[in-house]
């Protein structure tokens, strides 16, 4: 069945390309732009640094700070705080990219990598603030109330997913990765994974933003091209979401939904950085469908009701 679907729609695709190369042009040249001014200079120094800390093991040595609430709270090991932090605060697809190291390196198990894959690979606090918030939901300040809620709900599911996976917060010593020293070779491969992975990134999303220029082409209303856009990649959909999309609340759900989930591209970056590992996309996947579709039911509220809870949105 998929070598049928397979040779069917290999020739379409190749008429699509020959009719169209002025959308080939233009999502080429919106996917690089993007991938240029944002996401290289964004991922790529946190890539090669975090890179160099997983290596060497030196990432132990930051772990007094933030290592003691982590642990308690999600009741993982010392290194898998590492992840959790990262995860956070850097966006995606970085929190996979180090959770796939850690389990490569020995630091952490497969078991624990599985499980901190399924909250751990979050929009960053920076992209979720300047653009979503402030520039594309127009809030007229940080809505903190918002803010808060976005990101309690991977931490809620990190806590109710915890019971589901069977690891030891303290992995025998034997089984640890060593430290090791820093040296030229070691910096070098951390160099060239770094823009290995930051160019498998950018091919993904000229690809993907190739494909939402060519839903232009489909004779469907502009709010339906927004919301089919926005399943396959964040940047451009969120974007379409806000000038399309004109009930407050329902703009709110959707640019947020869009937030948490990432679209196809993400789940392809992400993918991408598991590869080699035994930690599985399906993991990720189940853990974003379940905190968007949460978000979105929580967010599409009355407009009032939900003004009144997260004012500034509106």
């Amino acid at each position: 069945m998929k070598k049928i679907l397979f040779i069917l729609a290999a020739p379409a695709l190749l008429l699509l390309l020959f009719l169209h190369p002025d959308v080939i042009a233009s999502g080429c040249s919106l996917g690089l732009n993007l991938w240029y001014t944002a996401v290289l200079p964004s991922l790529l120094p946190f890539m090669i640094v975090s890179g160099l800390l997983v290596r060497t093991g030196m990432f132990r040595y930051l772990a007094p700070i933030y290592a003691p609430f982590f642990k308690k709270l999600f009741r993982i090991s010392e290194e898998g705080c590492y992840a959790v932090l990262l995860g956070f605060l850097c966006g995606f697809p970085m929190g996979a990219k180090v959770i796939a190291d850690l389990v490569r390196e020995n630091h952490i198990s497969a078991e624990e990598g599985a499980y901190l894959l399924g909250f751990c690979n979050n929009v960053s606090p920076a992209f979720f603030l300047n653009y979503v918030c402030l520039l594309k939901l127009g809030c007229s300040s940080v809505p903190w109330q918002l803010v808060l809620l976005f990101y309690m709900l991977p931490v809620l599911y990190g806590l109710i997913s915890r019971s589901f996976y069977h690891f030891s917060q303290s992995a025998p010593a034997k089984k640890q990765a060593p430290l090791h020293r820093l040296d030229f070779p070691m910096l070098d491969a951390c160099i060239m994974d770094g823009f290995s992975t930051i160019t498998r990134l950018g091919g993904y999303i000229m690809l993907f933003t190739i494909f939402v220029q060519f839903l232009k082409l489909l004779p469907l209303s502009a709010s339906a091209l927004a919301v089919i856009g926005a399943v396959f990649e964040i940047s451009s959909g969120i974007d379409q979401l806000s000038a399309s999309i004109v009930q407050p609340g329902l703009r709110t759900a959707l640019i947020c939904a869009d937030a948490a989930f990432g679209g196809l591209c993400i789940c392809a970056q992400t993918q991408s950085v598991l590869a080699g590992t035994p930690l599985s996309i399906r993991t990720w996947l189940k853990g974003r469908i379940i905190v968007t579709l949460l978000l979105f039911l929580l967010l599409a509220l009355p407009s009032a009701a939900a003004a009144s809870v997260l004012p500034g949105c509106w």
